[in-house]
Order: structure tokens, then C-alpha cells, then sequence
């Protein structure tokens, strides 16, 4: 075992560090900002329009009429993924669109027939590709009548605009070289009881696809909460699970959201919110979740009743309908970009280091020795680019600390049988501790909480 032994002043600065508010923010990549800069209010708006006008993309619609219906859909998210993925220069390997489709209603629910349903997969190959980052957001609509597929339904918000996220994704990340793949599921069937998502979800989990993390976007586009009319264009959710009161690899992807926020967009405010969703409520994350999955729901923070699952209408007064002249697109565009903040920087980041364990959970000690295994590279060594950051946060505390700063780490291990070791001068009773790697040139993997 080697280990790591801190020389007094970096102990002093340990200290200060988890006794002060420190973030853990990394600097910014310039990669990453030419990128965010690059969300074009315009090209949301024209995607969100079109989206619109094809007046219904219902589960069971039409898929055969060529300006309505989910097929419609279908065929115009390809055409615009495809004119992107023939423009991909030299040493990006070239997006790969494919149609999925499963079978629903064999079983009921909200189906009256048995129907093929088409969904969307849009690949996004990295130089490594050794693990993947999902993005996901739901091609359907519906109105008050789950059941009526033919009524006009625009889902600008609910969720043109989480389409809309992962459409200008497409267009900005099929132009740069990024080293983890991305995916984009437009997925089928979220309002018929989150259908697509858990036949993709299985999907995963059957043909073993190395998925990394999982952002679900399903209404980032309103920024008005019906009733209270309280406003809220500065601030995001993320929903993210428990289990049993743990902390969840969700929540680290969460936290992950928040701090690559605050570095990429800091005019917009990451809400953690430690639920895995609405009271009574559900999104696609869910069945990633259960498939064992690192998942996360990416919601606007107020939510406009007179738009959700509403028929266009006028009622004593007040309009109805889920248009896209109520969408906030300044409050989506930084949504957007906060999102593709979190996916690019982990693209360049490392793995997340496994089995992070308090070594003297049982020893009467106010230090805190803490192992990991090292990160490995592609020749399944101890990947000698990668070091180490130590994170920590007092028990009532929801966000991480910077326990160690960057710089200080040795390099990893010579071989792989060997673990890594450091003596932290903060006692476990006080602090909850993990361990995240950082690639060389500094982008932050999740972290493993230790155990």
C-alpha cells in the first residue's frame, strides 16, 4: 500500500479548508465556453416553432402524415441530427442516428391498442468512449384527455423544451472532439407512463452500455409558477434520489450540476432538490435509476398549471395551452447551457475512483485515513495522468468541500494491486469524505463518498 504523508502546512491548509466555506471549483475550460457560447437563442426558438407545428406529437398519433403526428416528429429530429452529422469535421468521429422502437399496450394502461412506437437515438462517438453520458428529454405531448391523440397538443414547454436542449447539443457537440461519448434519447411514451425511457433504460442494462451519468430534461423552458405568480428565471431543479437516506451517486451528479454551473453559467442557480421528483409525479430518470443507473431530472424551478397537459383554450378569462409564446427562451438558453457545462466537462474528466473506504472507521482517532483504488488507464493500469482531490462537508451540510487542494497529490500507484492512501487531520465523526479524480488538465470526475 502507498501512502501519502501531507508535510504540516499542507495539514494547516487541510484544516482551514473544511473550516471555511471553500468550494471546489475548478477553472473554467476555454473549450467549454466557446461551446456555451455558441447556444443560439434563435435556433431554440426555431426548434421549439417547428415542434409546435406539427400540432400533435401524441404516443399514438399519426406516424404516417408527413406534417403531423410522432412520426412527423420522429422524421424532423432526424433530418436536423443528420444535416449536423454530415458537417462533423475531420477527427470527430461522426454522430450515428438510429430509430428504436418497442412494442406498448400489450398490458393496457393508457393505450387502446397495441402499438409500434418509434424513439430516437442520436450518438455522439468520444475519442475513448470507455463510458457514455445520456441526455435525455421526451418527444411527446398530451392534453387534459391522456387518451386523445389527435387533439392539437403542442408541448412547447412540456417538452419541446427539453428536446430543444438536446437538439442544440447535437448541433454544438457534433463539431468538437470530446474523449466520453454523449447520447441523446429522444424518447417516446413519457406520457403514457415513462415507456421509452424504461425500454431504453433495459436496453442499457441488457446490452451493457457504460453509462457514466444520465440527465433528464423534461420542462426547462417556464419560468412562471401559476397561482402564487411567483418568478423565477434564475433558478434551475435538479431532483435527484435516495435511497434509504443515502448518499446516492444521483446526489454526486447533482452536486456535479451545481458546481460546473457555477463556473459555466453563474447567472443561473442550480436548486438541489433531494427528491427523486414532484409530489404524485415521475419523469424518465426513473427507470434508468432502477436499472442501477446515475440519474438526475433537470426541471425549471416554477411550474405553470395553466400550460401543463392543458387543451388550447380561453377560460373565464384566462388562456390555456402549452404555446410556445410562453416559454422564457433567455431562462432555457441558460438551462441549456448548463446542461451541456455538466456533460462536457465530464466527457473530459476521469472515472470515478472505486471502493473509497474509511481504513480506521473503528479506531478511537480524530484523524481520517481514507484508501481508494487508482483510476485505471486504457492499458487497465493505474492511469499515471489522473490526481486526486479529497472532498469533505460536515454532517449537516449538503454540498462538498475542497478537503485537499489540487496540485498537492502524488502521482497513482505503479500497479493496479495497489491502493491509495491518505491521513486526513479531520475526524470522520465531524465530516462525511470522498475522493474524486481530476484528469491533467483539471476537469473534475464524480466522486465516490466513502463508505
Amino acid at each position: 500500500m502507498k501512502r501519502l504523508s501531507p508535510v504540516i502546512a499542507i495539514a494547516l491548509l487541510l484544516a482551514l479548508s473544511c473550516q471555511s466555506r471553500n468550494d471546489v471549483s475548478t477553472k473554467a475550460d476555454p473549450v467549454i465556453s466557446d461551446a456555451l457560447a455558441q447556444v443560439n437563442i434563435d435556433s431554440v426558438r426555431t426548434y421549439i416553432d417547428d415542434l409546435v407545428a406539427l400540432h400533435t406529437r401524441h404516443t399514438l398519433s399519426t406516424q404516417t402524415d408527413p406534417e403531423r403526428g410522432l412520426g412527423a416528429a420522429i422524421a424532423y429530429l432526424e433530418r436536423r441530427c443528420g444535416r449536423w452529422a454530415q458537417s462533423a469535421p475531420a477527427g470527430r468521429p461522426a454522430p450515428r442516428i438510429e430509430r428504436v422502437y418497442y412494442t406498448a399496450g400489450e398490458n393496457g394502461g393508457r393505450y387502446d391498442r397495441v402499438v409500434s412506437v418509434p424513439e430516437l437515438m442520436v450518438t455522439l462517438p468520444g475519442t475513448d468512449g470507455a463510458r457514455e453520458l445520456i441526455l435525455m428529454a421526451h418527444i411527446d405531448t398530451r392534453v387534459l384527455d391522456v387518451m386523445d391523440s389527435t387533439a392539437f397538443a403542442p408541448g412547447a414547454d412540456d417538452d419541446g423544451s427539453g428536446v430543444a436542449c438536446l437538439l442544440e447539443t447535437v448541433r454544438i457537440l457534433s463539431q468538437i472532439p470530446l474523449e466520453q461519448t454523449v447520447k441523446c434519447l429522444f424518447v417516446s411514451g413519457e406520457e403514457q407512463g415513462l415507456d421509452g425511457s424504461r425500454h431504453f433504460a433495459a436496453k442499457a442494462r441488457e446490452e451493457g452500455w457504460p453509462v457514466h451519468a444520465v440527465l433528464s430534461n423534461d420542462m426547462i423552458g417556464n419560468s412562471r409558477a401559476s397561482g402564487t405568480e411567483l418568478h423565477e428565471d434564475h433558478k434551475v431543479r435538479v431532483f435527484s434520489e435516495s435511497r434509504n437516506g443515502e448518499d446516492t451517486d444521483s446526489r454526486q451528479l447533482a452536486r456535479y450540476i451545481k458546481e460546473t454551473a457555477g463556473i459555466y453559467v453563474p447567472d443561473q442557480e442550480v436548486v438541489l432538490n433531494y427528491r427523486s421528483d414532484r409530489y404524485g409525479r415521475g419523469g424518465d430518470q426513473r427507470y434508468f435509476q432502477r436499472e442501477g443507473f446515475t440519474a438526475v431530472r433537470v426541471c425549471e424551478y416554477c411550474e405553470d398549471y395553466e400550460r401543463t397537459h392543458q387543451d388550447v383554450r380561453t377560460e373565464n378569462g384566462t388562456d390555456y395551452g402549452d404555446l410556445a409564446k410562453y416559454v422564457d427562451f433567455p431562462y432555457l438558453v441558460r438551462n441549456i447551457k448548463v446542461n451541456l457545462a455538466a456533460v462536457m466537462s465530464l466527457a473530459q474528466a476521469p472515472a470515478t475512483p472505486a471502493k473509497v473506504r474509511i481504513a480506521n472507521a473503528g479506531d478511537l482517532d480524530n484523524n481520517t485515513i481514507l484508501t481508494w483504488e487508482p483510476v485505471l488507464g486504457k492499458d487497465g493500469r493505474p492511469d499515471t495522468s489522473v490526481t486526486y482531490q479529497i472532498l469533505c462537508r460536515e454532517t449537516s451540510d449538503s454540498e462538498w468541500m475542497a478537503a485537499m487542494p489540487m496540485g498537492i497529490q502524488d502521482r497513482v500507484a505503479a500497479t493496479a494491486e495497489s491502493l491509495m492512501e491518505y491521513t486526513c487531520p479531520l475526524s470522520k465523526d465531524n465530516y462525511f469524505f470522498a475522493v474524486r479524480a481530476l484528469s491533467a488538465d483539471g476537469h473534475p470526475g464524480l466522486p465516490a463518498v466513502a463508505q
